[in-house]
């Protein structure tokens, strides 16, 4: 699986690893703070080599790069 796929599926399991809780446990729903979609096709479709998608969730900060990699701070 490329690791560009699936941004947003990705970012709840590194949350949900951080928080040691269970994925489904994260309130509010990852889709109310960040769209979904917007963060998929920017990652998938960017041309930019240094592309970094940063936001807060919860009391986490979120960081996502043009290779998809997801870090939880």
């Amino acid at each position: 699986m490329n690791e560009r796929k699936d941004p947003i599926t990705r970012i709840v399991d590194a949350v949900a690893n951080t928080e040691d809780v269970e994925s489904i446990e994260l309130e509010p729903p990852i889709a109310e703070v960040v769209d979904p979609n917007a963060l998929e096709t920017l990652i998938e479709d960017s041309t930019a080599s240094e592309l970094e998608v940063q936001f807060a969730y919860r009391v986490n900060d979120i960081v996502v790069d043009d290779s998809g990699r997801v870090q939880v701070d």
